[in-house]
C-alpha cells in the first residue's frame, strides 16, 4: 500500500490518559496517536501509522522518571539524542535542532535513556545516570525516533518528570494534572519554535 504524506503534526503518547489530558489543553491543528507501553508496542503502532501517513512533524511525548538528580518532578526535559541500553542512540532531527540553536534556544540537550522495563529503586536510577549520563528514562522515545528516522520525519521527544527517586511512582497521579498544563505549553512552544524558526 502507497504511504501518502499528510503534511500533518503527529503527537503520540504511550498512554491513553496523557494523549487525552494533552488533545484537551494543545490548540494545535493535529493529529494524536497512542503507542502503548514498551518498545515492541510503540514500533508496531508508529510504523503501522507512517505506512499510511507520514506526518511532516511528529513530537513523542509524555511522562518520564527522573535520572539526573539534579532534576525534580515538574520539569521538561528535550533530549538532545534519545538511547537504549545497549548503547546505540537516536538523535533529534538535525534541522530541528539547528532551527532551535540559530533561534538561541538551549532547550534541546543532553540525552534521555530508553529502559525495558521501569526503573523504581533510587539505587538503580543512580546507577543508570552514572552508566549513561541520561537525564531521564522511559520505555519508548529511543525506538519513537528510530521510527521517525527510518521514514525520515523530524522528531522531538519532550517529556516531563513525573516522578524521582525521592517522590516514587505515586507522584505520576498526584501530580498528573499539573504536569499535563506545563507539558502542554512547552510543547506549543516547542512547535512553534520548530515550524517558525526565526
Amino acid at each position: 500500500m502507497r504511504t501518502e504524506p499528510t503534511r500533518k503534526l503527529l503527537i503520540a503518547c504511550a498512554l491513553e490518559k496523557e494523549s487525552s489530558a494533552l488533545r484537551q489543553r494543545l490548540k494545535l491543528d493535529c493529529e494524536f496517536l497512542v503507542t502503548g507501553l514498551g518498545a515492541a508496542r510503540t514500533r508496531d503502532a508508529l510504523e503501522n501509522h507512517f505506512r499510511l501517513h507520514v506526518p511532516s512533524l511528529f513530537v513523542f511525548t509524555g511522562n518520564a522518571g527522573q535520572l539526573d538528580p539534579n532534576l525534580t518532578v515538574g520539569q521538561v526535559i528535550v533530549p538532545e539524542k534519545w538511547c537504549k541500553e545497549d548503547g546505540s542512540c537516536c538523535s533529534v532531527d538535525a534541522g530541528i535542532l539547528s532551527a532551535f540553536r540559530d533561534a538561541g534556544d538551549t532547550r534541546i540537550f543532553g540525552r534521555g535513556l530508553t529502559v525495558s522495563s521501569p526503573v523504581v529503586r533510587a539505587k538503580a536510577r543512580r546507577a543508570l545516570y552514572h552508566k549513561f549520563k541520561a537525564r531521564v528514562c522511559d520505555m519508548e522515545s529511543a525506538i519513537a525516533l528510530e521510527v521517525a528516522r527510518e521514514y525520515s520525519v523530524p522528531c522531538l521527544a519532550p517529556k516531563i518528570i513525573s516522578d524521582t527517586a525521592d517522590s516514587g511512582l505515586s507522584s505520576f497521579w498526584t501530580n498528573f494534572n499539573q504536569n499535563m498544563d506545563i507539558l502542554a505549553q512547552h510543547i506549543e512552544d516547542l512547535i512553534s519554535c520548530a515550524l517558525h524558526p526565526a
